[in-house]
């Protein structure tokens, strides 16, 4: 006699739901009761609030703002959920897969912008000495040479490093970098300090943020450039999003 150990209906094809977390934010066409259904009957699991191990946001009409701030701050931090219309969503429920799956396990995926150094801007008015008791990660490809930075910090009992760890309070970039990032674009510099904290425990990018025109201009006792001459847009940057 043979046994059939397994009909076809204990096997079930993956869908992008999955073992995955779906918030849904706004109002949407189908009564949001029906939809958290037939989420779960895909294997989703549906949360009711924004998180850093989200997978998919589903944006209908009327997102609150402060759901859309909340993306902004995840995204701000390395966290960023796949984010769907109404009518993707029902794409997938159509049984259209492919275009839509991601990693089951989530993780940091940080890419620094203009903004990350607008809302991490280290400022030097009003202290004699900013870096006082502060660690420094001093990125190689500086216009200044390395031993003669290297020995203006020492003079004020500045401390740097050409690595980013835990006690790391201050990444200092280069004039290039600031530009790259200005420009939408990104260099190896960038990206180091992206792999740094993308394989860190930290869940939130703590760092202050100085240029090297701006580090040497203090060290110097000259007056530290302004926003506004940086860039156009540097006066007009928001403040930090929240976590």
């Amino acid at each position: 006699m043979q046994y059939e150990l397994f009909g076809d209906s204990d096997f079930q094809q993956e869908t992008p739901f999955t073992h995955r977390s779906v918030c849904l934010l706004g109002t949407f066409r189908t009564p949001t009761k029906n939809l958290q259904k037939r989420l779960q009957a895909l294997g989703a699991e549906v949360k009711t609030g924004l998180s850093r191990n989200l997978h998919y946001a589903v944006l209908g009409e009327n997102v609150p703002a402060e759901a859309r701030e909340r993306l902004e701050g995840l995204a701000f931090h390395g966290y960023q959920p796949r984010v769907l219309t109404e009518s993707e969503m029902e794409d997938i429920f159509g049984g259209h897969y492919s275009p839509y799956f991601v990693p089951e396990q989530t993780a940091k995926d940080l890419h620094l912008t203009l903004r990350h150094y607008q809302n991490a801007r280290l400022s030097y008015e009003g202290s004699m000495n900013p870096l006082y008791t502060k660690e420094l990660y001093l990125v190689p490809d500086t216009q200044t040479p390395q031993p003669k930075l290297y020995q203006m910090l020492g003079n004020r009992g500045i401390y740097a490093n050409a690595y980013i760890d835990d006690t790391t309070d201050v990444l200092v970039i280069s004039d290039n970098s600031l530009q790259h990032l200005h420009d939408g674009q990104t260099d190896e510099s960038l990206r180091y300090i992206e792999q740094q904290y993308n394989q860190s425990r930290a869940q939130t990018f703590r760092f202050r943020m100085t240029s090297e025109g701006e580090l040497l201009s203090w060290l110097r006792g000259e007056e530290p450039p302004q926003p506004s001459s940086l860039s156009p847009s540097l006066s007009r940057g928001r403040g930090c999003p929240p976590s």
